[in-house]
């Protein structure tokens, strides 16, 4: 068998937060900061449209402390400080205890909040929502991975993810163990079977010719990758030049025969409906990849409080 297919490690790529753009998280921010404290709330101090705190006249100094309720993978912690300006309560600190990617047990301490009380209220909610979430996610993926990494496979993500969150849960699912697929449909060239078919080329040579003539206009270097859905299709696209095959909607059995066909030619990708049930089918079968994007869109929100000590 042939080495590793040439675009392999172009596919193991995790994103990490210093590649985040800052500045669409916080725009995502300014609304959290509205839906709490309404469509006004413009001023340096519009924590104080938390009318209950206001009005309960909860002016002192403390300290909250946010706790693991259960076991999980966190992520989340670094999107704190920038909720915490978001809302203009400059005052309250976060004193870091874990990070995020770390393997949590129940009642470990996550992090303090320190400063005054009415401005830590103000916050609760939307920090509290980012870390269930996105933790949430990581602990999904975790288990979606150990399913897996005894047969070689890797794990991917999809675009199916909440709009306007995808580089956080992406983040998130990069947190757990997942590699990221693309992030939108400016990163990669995935050429999908409603493509194929609009070109009207779809099996035999108009295939291959098809995809040979993207391959050839790529200037940007990008992966091209092409979703097939018959296994009568491979061989046309592998010898398109394309860098990688998605299977879609392959049963186990058909990946296990595409792969012997493939004999290290493409990177191969199987996708389709997979859940943490089915996975271990499918990564008998040895495709490089799995891509599901059932971590994301079907994890639950793992429990964390913040408790005053």
């Amino acid at each position: 068998m042939k080495d590793n297919p040439p675009a392999l490690e172009s596919f193991r790529q995790r994103i990490s937060w210093d590649a985040l753009d800052k500045n669409l998280i916080e725009k995502q921010l300014k609304i959290c900061v509205e839906e709490d404290l309404g469509l006004n709330s413009k001023d340096e101090t519009k924590w104080q449209s938390d009318i209950t705190t206001r009005y309960c006249e909860i002016t002192n100094n403390g300290s909250a402390y946010l706790t693991a309720r259960e076991p999980m993978i966190l992520c989340g912690t670094l999107i704190i400080p920038f909720i915490i300006k978001a809302f203009g309560t400059q005052q309250v600190t976060y004193t870091i205890k874990y990070n995020d990617g770390d393997d949590l047990q129940r009642d470990d301490i996550i992090g303090i909040l320190t400063g005054p009380i009415n401005e830590i209220l103000a916050i609760e909610r939307s920090v509290l929502n980012y870390l269930q979430r996105l933790s949430g996610i990581s602990t999904s993926v975790l288990k979606f991975k150990k399913k897996i990494d005894k047969h070689g496979v890797g794990l991917l993500d999809t675009r199916k993810t909440t709009p306007g969150l995808r580089l956080l849960e992406k983040y998130a699912s990069a947190c757990g163990g997942s590699f990221n697929h693309r992030i939108g449909l400016f990163d990669r060239i995935l050429i999908k079977d409603n493509h194929l078919a609009a070109a009207q080329a779809t099996h035999g040579t108009e295939l291959e010719n098809f995809l040979r003539s993207v391959v050839r206009k790529n200037n940007s270097n990008c992966i091209i990758e092409v979703e097939i859905d018959e296994i009568e299709q491979l061989e046309a696209a592998i010898n398109s030049g394309v860098d990688a095959v998605l299977l879609d909607n392959f049963s186990p059995t058909l990946i296990k025969q595409a792969m012997m066909k493939n004999k290290n030619r493409v990177v191969i990708e199987a996708s389709g409906g997979i859940t943490e049930s089915s996975i271990l089918a499918y990564a008998k079968a040895q495709p490089h990849f799995i891509s599901t994007g059932a971590p994301i869109h079907s994890s639950r929100w793992v429990d964390i409080g913040l408790d005053w000590k």
